[in-house]
């Protein structure tokens, strides 16, 4: 049976995991299937017995269930991949792309987050300035770590790129944009240009994601 993964292509965290897959040239091996998060598909009962945690991504892989974005990923190329070069299997390589991993998801989600979840559940209709500047902070600090060099955990793309890049374009749309800093701008172009399927997956993904935080904000 075929790994399968749930996805709502609108969440930043899925486009990681599809992007994921493109690169590890996984598309024939890692099926997908749609569950609207506007619809709740993802309280249904069936989806909750497998995945308590109610959110996608979330992988099943012949009865093993798995979901957060960045476990999914290191899973499906350390299962799957043939070579590893997407997450190193040397130990101290390794650690630079989970050091990358948790910024993503401790820093850069969870800022993420706390600007969108209360547009989400109908609490405001607009973003404080402190949340925005939060989230240019942890800009910063990116900008900082990708000084003098092409990507965040060594000399290659790895799963850290892939997951820090969706939080990153994801951010955008309630933060502004990243040109002012130049490291992560240049980083960002590069991700676009290397990453098979960037603008298919995070570009269209994304377009979506913001409009309907825009009507979030109007309506």
């Amino acid at each position: 049976m075929a790994p399968i993964v749930y996805q709502d292509i609108v969440s930043p965290p899925v486009q990681a995991v599809a992007l994921t897959v493109r690169a590890a040239r996984l598309d024939s091996v890692v099926q997908f299937q749609n569950v609207s998060l506007a619809a709740g598909e993802h309280m249904k009962p069936e989806f909750v017995k497998k995945f308590p945690m109610h959110a996608v991504p979330a992988l099943e892989d012949d009865g093993f269930y798995l979901w957060d974005s960045h476990a999914i990923c290191a899973y499906l190329v350390s299962a799957y991949c043939k070579d590893d070069k997407l997450y190193p299997k040397d130990p101290k390589k390794r650690a630079k792309v989970d050091q990358f991993l948790h910024f993503s998801n401790s820093i850069l989600y969870n800022r993420l987050r706390d600007m969108s979840e209360p547009l989400w559940r109908g609490q405001t209709k607009s973003v404080p300035e402190e949340k925005k500047q939060r989230v240019h902070e942890a800009f910063q600090s990116l900008d900082t770590m990708l000084e003098g060099r092409q990507w965040l955990a060594g000399d290659d793309m790895t799963i850290a790129d892939i997951c820090c890049v969706c939080e990153v374009n994801g951010a955008t749309n309630l933060a502004g944009d990243f040109s002012k800093f130049k490291n992560v701008s240049a980083w960002f172009s590069r991700c676009q240009a290397t990453m098979p399927g960037f603008a298919d997956i995070a570009v269209k993904g994304n377009a979506i994601y913001k409009g309907l935080l825009e009507k979030l904000m109007s309506s």
